[in-house]
């Protein structure tokens, strides 16, 4: 029996190979997953024997999916099933690591004979898309040239933004200590462009974008835009506590009202769950002990301590204040004992 995985945004499509392939009596679904983010997330937790992938998905494409899925599940064939036929996306597809592309206009037969071609380690392609491939042009944008044609920098660039949960100050300064010249950092931008229109949610290609664009290519404003945007998927996405530090210290170098704003959303997610003191000596690694930011982070913090002793106090305090009220003697001056 194969297991197979199906990941597309398209709930229709995804509904209807679930009951097409199922009607075959060797090949079994075992999940579905409706961007490519989920994909990789099901394919780790399930080691299908094939994932079926669709190649335009919001918040991960088909040939980021298939390049983080190839690296985490070896043992697991990718097979891209797209409506797309242009050259760039085959290449792009089985550069990633998939075994086969299939359009979507091809039958059910086609499909699943194309799964089990896959998963016997054959590589499968729609008729004609051979011939595109070869025929294809050279690269000729930085990004698209071949790992041989690469820096040693960008190589380093590439293998940092395979892992996007990453993000501290030991790491990014270990990498932009690297780069000495501006042409250097302008070779890096075609690669972290291309890994965000692929994958509009990496958090670190848009931490590093930013640097780039602030130290090297004097762009601030673009620089914000990118941190912003950083940092909105580094709190939706939960990252290290560290990690929203570091968006915020980069955002106060150019919207210092904009980072305290930052950090007072970071409290709000992590005031409940992390100590004072770890609060604390997180902000002084990343801003330094008498930075602003760290001032600000102590004093917001502080202020939630006093709301939250408030709020729990209240209650309390007006039953005092009946009390004091019903024990006062008849005749006698009315005594208030205070907290």
């Amino acid at each position: 029996m194969i297991r197979i995985l199906l990941v597309d945004d398209q709930k229709v499509i995804r509904q209807g190979l679930k009951a097409l392939l199922e009607s075959e009596s060797d090949l079994q679904i075992v999940g579905l997953a409706e961007n490519g983010k989920m994909g990789v997330s099901m394919a780790e937790q399930l080691q299908p024997d094939v994932v079926l992938v669709d190649m335009y998905m919001p918040i991960m494409d088909g040939a980021a999916a298939t390049e983080i899925i190839c690296q985490r599940c070896p043992d697991t064939k990718v097979l891209l099933l797209s409506s797309a036929d242009d050259d760039k996306c085959i290449a792009d597809a089985l550069r990633a690591g998939a075994m086969g592309y299939l359009l979507k206009n091809a039958s059910s037969e086609e499909v699943a004979n194309a799964i089990r071609s896959v998963y016997k380690g054959y590589t499968q392609l729609s008729p004609g898309l051979l011939k595109k491939v070869m025929n294809r042009n050279p690269p000729t944008t930085e990004a698209e040239t071949s790992s041989a044609d690469l820096t040693a920098l960008e190589k380093r660039l590439l293998l940092i933004l395979k892992d996007s949960d990453t993000l501290d100050s030991s790491s990014i300064d270990a990498f932009t200590g690297l780069i000495s010249s501006p042409s250097e950092a302008k070779k890096l931008l075609p690669h972290l462009k291309q890994k965000l229109e692929r994958q509009p949610d990496h958090v670190l290609a848009y931490y590093i974008l930013g640097i780039l664009l602030f130290e090297y290519q004097h762009q601030a404003k673009v620089a914000l835009n990118c941190w912003r945007k950083g940092f909105k998927q580094a709190l939706s996405q939960g990252i290290s506590l560290e990690g929203l530090f570091l968006f915020c210290q980069s955002i106060s170098l150019i919207s210092p009202d904009e980072a305290y704003i930052g950090i007072k959303q970071v409290l709000d997610t992590h005031g409940k769950l992390v100590p004072a003191s770890t609060l604390g000596a997180m902000a002084e690694r990343v801003f330094g002990p008498e930075s602003e930011c760290t001032q600000v982070l102590t004093i917001a913090w502080q202020i939630r301590q006093m709301n939250t002793l408030l709020d729990e106090h209240y209650p309390l305090k007006s039953k005092l204040d009946d009390l004091n009220i019903r024990f006062a003697m008849p005749g006698r001056k009315k005594q208030v004992y205070s907290l």
